[in-house]
């Protein structure tokens, strides 16, 4: 182990590496981001430099071989607590700090973190209007395949739907890449490219191209995503905004178009990896870049997640689009004697709860793409004709 890069993993600041594979989420389900870093605290004479995790990693990356290796040597030899840097110190020191600079390319789980990070969501379809249908994956599992077919078969046979929102913001950090080709040969004509897999030492690349199905949709589609879009999510948005140039709506992705290996350590201990990369057709990557949105909204997770929860026990997907507002003093009320707001101020006047205490539960971000679609209907030169 080359001790100068012995010397910048043991200065980079404690993260739980456990905790940075962790979520940071409102709900059980999670998706890998950057762990938390312990600052210095406020009397440190050390200064602010120091304590923030960026600025530190710039200024160890200023240093060559010889300052790194000098640095090591006087941690190891000249510290106040020097027998507390044995070799099991260091090498954890060592560890912790690789996890923290390869951020989600590597982390360290345990049985119950891992399986947090499947997606708690099913899959589920729905009519918005009489122009929009709406798609939503669960966990990118081939089961979900014949579901989406169906969806796909029922709203070619709307008279009407024009557009389909495809909405890939179902926290499943990871799932099998095949799935993200089949589901993209439902939108690209047969044997297209549709991105490669590329592996360390490997100058062949693993080619995923799509298959003829029966059906498909060659129509609109807009995409939404978010920071829990995972890997297949990704590669379906980008993919799409090459070929189609649809519209995404939502917030930047994470990154995570990589294949992860899995290898115990220890008990309850799984060190996860990544070992091959997800490529486009231009040998473009995503990985830790992510995909930028055309417009960003974001809807907080504990909002989706509350939509999310209320539309599979039951709750329809348009109770969240168009609310009801609450009754208000109008032309027509004057006109006919009567008060719409008298219901509402008595139970004010009565100290007791009213359906409009609380704002309505809303999903931004699916919100402005179902208003920019009736917009644009709304606006369509044949609209204006047949009015």
């Amino acid at each position: 182990m080359i001790r100068g890069l012995l010397l910048a993993l043991l200065v980079v600041g404690p993260v739980h590496a456990q905790d940075k594979a962790a979520p940071v989420t409102t709900s059980s389900t999670a998706r890998p981001v950057p762990g938390p870093s312990v600052t210095a605290p406020l009397s440190s004479p050390i200064g602010p430099e120091a304590d923030h995790p960026t600025r530190l990693r710039e200024l160890i990356d200023t240093l060559d071989q010889a300052s790194m290796q000098e640095a090591f040597r006087l941690l190891t030899n000249d510290y106040i607590q020097q027998e507390k840097l044995d070799d099991l110190e260091i090498n954890r020191a060592a560890l912790q700090g690789m996890l923290n600079r390869l951020d989600f390319g590597a982390m360290l789980l345990t049985e119950k973190s891992r399986a947090e990070r499947n997606s708690p969501f099913d899959f589920h379809h729905a009519r918005i209007n009489r122009e929009i249908g709406y798609v939503r994956f669960g966990r990118y599992e081939e089961s979900e395949l014949s579901r989406f077919d169906a969806a796909l078969s029922e709203f070619t046979r709307e008279e009407g739907l024009a557009h389909l929102i495809l909405d890939l913001r179902s926290p499943q950090a990871q799932a099998e890449f095949s799935i993200a080709a089949q589901i993209l040969s439902r939108f690209c004509g047969p044997n297209e490219l549709l991105f490669k897999i590329r592996r360390p030492g490997n100058d062949r690349p693993s080619l995923f191209v799509s298959s003829a199905v029966p059906g498909g949709w060659q129509k609109d589609i807009i995409l939404l995503v978010d920071s829990e879009t995972g890997n297949v999510g990704e590669i379906i948005a980008a993919v799409l905004k090459r070929e189609t140039g649809c519209l995404i709506i939502g917030d930047h992705t994470p990154g995570l178009a990589v294949e992860y290996r899995d290898v115990p350590l220890g008990e309850d201990r799984i060190l996860r990896y990544a070992i091959a990369e997800v490529v486009l057709e231009d040998d473009s990557s995503i990985f830790q870049e992510g995909v930028t949105p055309d417009i960003v909204s974001v809807t907080v997770p504990k909002a989706k997640y509350d939509i999310y929860d209320a539309v599979a026990k039951g709750s329809a997907l348009t109770t969240f689009l168009y609310q009801k507002q609450r009754p208000r003093m109008n032309e027509a009320a004057l006109v006919s004697g009567t008060d719409p707001e008298i219901d509402y101020y008595l139970l004010l006047s009565q100290q007791k709860p009213t359906p409009w205490d609380r704002p309505p539960l809303q999903d931004r971000t699916l919100q402005q793409a179902v208003d920019l679609l009736e917009t644009t209907n709304f606006l369509k030169p044949d609209r204006k004709t047949k009015r």
